[in-house]
């Protein structure tokens, strides 16, 4: 399962790698003709993050780019080429989830914009070294005019430009994937859950159960993330500490006393649970490496948390309307000598307000109160996250990401300080380093 923070990652490896090679006279052409499905993507990727472009420029540029008559037909570079495939496969999971991106807000619309324009000012850089390398500058003017435009962000610190829609990914909805399996579970348990002719005992506690387990597992996982660096230590492992109270929560949530039940079987939501069951104690999440699988099981915590909302709001209903049964002694019909659990009990539906189902509401309530912080701290160790380190003037990578000039902020002496005139000279440029 690729999310957008691996394809971003990929996609500023991409651009920051690119190299000039050879002839640069020869080199040139190439890298123009890749602009050509490389701006066409940009513009799939960018225009649904900000349906009301302000920059008028920049999309102006890709546009022109994008076409691109004045360019013959040939190879285009291979580098460039994967730069372009890169953003095009950004563009296939934004689009596929248009309701998310719109629910993000502006705020992380503009940061992910952000991270695109940094990839697109390295790979701007790069074609234009090439153009002046050949002593081409006009026919890189247009590419120039993109790192110029695109310069801003690849200058904001790397927290900045993180998001909370590098979470996105494409699920495949089979039972061969963790993900998967529990996007078809979440489906079978609204339908079950929301249904009252359908709810039964053992669907509530088989999803109980079933969370308990999920959540016991990510926090495993996180932990060994945490041992290997893979996700800074102390939010994954506080992560880690809130999925295993989750997970204890939900443990206590789906025991229910033998005196309580609620008849009936939901064999659609058996096999749901029993498929999640096998794909995170099977291969399923074995075959993934440890960073597959901590962003595997944040997607699947993240439905889960939805999951167990719907258990709750069940548990609840079949409490408050009489659908629970419990079972009661028959008053002294009980012969001398016969133990309790020998004797026949009568079964009677569960009035509101009993003890015994204000206890399971409860136990139900809390659990999913735990697994929601836990699934907020999940997705903040998940979440790319790195320290500004690097040379001034250049584009370097950290944490897999593009880092270019920044402003360094110092709080100069007295004796230092300079005259404000000369202090306000002159903005940033892509050819000039800032800030050190």
């Amino acid at each position: 399962m690729a999310t957008v923070d691996d394809l971003l990652r990929t996609l500023h490896r991409q651009a920051a790698g690119l190299r000039l090679v050879g002839d640069p006279d020869r080199q040139l052409p190439a890298h123009l003709r890749g602009w050509m499905p490389l701006a066409t993507n940009a513009l799939r990727v960018l225009e649904p993050l900000d349906p009301r472009p302000d920059d008028r420029e920049l999309y102006g540029l890709l546009h022109t780019l994008s076409q691109s008559p004045s360019i013959r037909p040939g190879r285009i570079d291979a580098g460039i080429a994967r730069v372009a495939l890169t953003i095009g496969a950004l563009g296939d999971v934004l689009n596929s989830a248009p309701e998310a991106v719109a629910q993000a807000g502006q705020v992380q619309r503009s940061r992910l914009q952000a991270s695109i324009h940094a990839a697109l000012h390295a790979t701007a850089r790069r074609t234009f070294d090439i153009a002046c390398a050949a002593g081409r500058e006009r026919a890189g003017d247009t590419v120039r005019k993109v790192a110029q435009a695109t310069e801003l962000a690849a200058l904001l610190p790397l927290m900045a430009r993180v998001s909370t829609l590098e979470r996105l990914a494409v699920t495949r909805l089979t039972p061969d994937t963790v993900d998967g399996a529990v996007q078809l579970w979440a489906g079978v348990a609204e339908q079950t859950f929301n249904n009252f002719r359908l709810v039964t005992g053992v669907a509530l506690q088989d999803a109980a159960a079933t969370l308990a387990l999920l959540s016991l597992t990510a926090a495993d996982i996180l932990q060994q993330a945490a041992r290997r660096n893979i996700l800074d230590r102390e939010p994954a492992r506080e992560a880690a500490r809130l999925l295993t109270e989750a997970s204890d929560a939900w443990r206590v949530a789906a025991t229910w006393p033998s005196r309580v039940q609620l008849g009936g079987r939901a064999y659609e939501h058996q096999q749901a649970t029993r498929a999640v069951r096998d794909a995170l104690t099977g291969p399923p999440l074995a075959r993934l490496t440890l960073r597959q699988q901590t962003h595997t099981l944040r997607s699947a915590v993240s439905t889960a948390v939805t999951i167990g909302g719907l258990q709750a709001a069940a548990v609840a209903a079949v409490a408050d309307r009489g659908g629970l049964w419990i079972a009661h002694e028959r008053p002294n019909l009980r012969p001398p000598g016969v133990q309790r659990r020998h004797v026949k009990l009568d079964w009677e539906t569960m009035g509101w307000g009993h003890p015994a189902g204000r206890h399971l509401t409860d136990q139900a309530n809390t659990a999913h109160q735990a697994l929601t912080f836990a699934a907020e701290a999940l997705d903040q160790a998940v979440l790319p996250g790195a320290s500004l380190r690097g040379d001034a003037g250049r584009i370097g990578l950290v944490g897999n990401r593009i880092v270019a000039d920044w402003w360094e902020t110092t709080e100069p002496s007295a004796k230092a300080r300079r005259p404000e005139n000369e202090a306000q000279r002159g903005r940033p440029s892509m050819d000039r380093a800032v800030g050190r």
